[in-house]
């Protein structure tokens, strides 16, 4: 589903981060889309067919079919046939570089270049940066991208500590939890607003 613009309650769950965003590199083109964290599990039917075998407290036969029946829309395997269905239904909010650049910086009131010195002088020397620009860095953050998913090269990516999303990739695909920002073309890093502001360096903080 193609969103006009950023609107609040998508703005709210980026930042509560319930909604992550995700980069696909589909059939030659590129999509900017955000959603659910857990639907940018490529293959969520290994997690259920584990939940079934498991020894303690297996899902049952019933909660094993529910749950493949309601998981993004009925499309728990995301393989390359079924990606336009996901990307065009409502589960999915398709956004421009604009809009997301637009989101990103639009807090901006001359604090972003505090923060950029921040980040350079907290990476450089370890200095302590002051609570605002801390909390200004989490919630850039949250508006920063979590995965990457390439169809045509059979490639996922992602970036959220802590979860074991790249083991369990479509069968046949390299997966694993790492930076990606150098697989995303120049003229798509909505984080960059000029050479001297790159905020991705933000992924450095582990608070963020």
């Amino acid at each position: 589903m193609n969103l006009a613009k950023i609107d609040n309650d998508t703005r709210q769950r980026l930042l509560r981060r319930e909604d992550c965003i995700g980069f696909f590199v589909f059939q030659g083109k590129y999509h900017w889309v955000v959603a659910w964290e857990a639907f940018f599990n490529l293959d969520q039917k290994k997690n259920f067919d584990a939940a079934r075998n498991a020894k303690f407290k297996p899902m049952s036969k019933e909660e094993h079919s529910d749950a493949m029946r309601d998981f993004r829309g009925g499309i728990p395997t995301l393989t390359e046939d079924l990606f336009p269905n996901y990307r065009d239904s409502e589960l999915a909010k398709v956004v421009t570089t604009e809009m997301l650049r637009e989101e990103f910086f639009i807090e901006d009131k001359g604090q972003y270049s505090q923060l950029s010195t921040s980040i350079e002088q907290s990476l450089s020397f370890d200095a302590a940066a002051n609570e605002d620009l801390i909390q200004l860095r989490m919630r850039l953050s949250s508006k920063l991208p979590k995965f990457y998913i390439n169809y045509d090269r059979k490639i996922f990516m992602h970036m959220v500590r802590g979860r074991f999303y790249d083991k369990v990739v479509l069968d046949g695909w390299w997966g694993a939890e790492c930076d990606f920002e150098h697989m995303i073309p120049t003229s798509y890093r909505y984080w960059m607003r000029d050479p001297h502001e790159d905020f991705w360096a933000i992924t450095n903080f582990s608070n963020s």
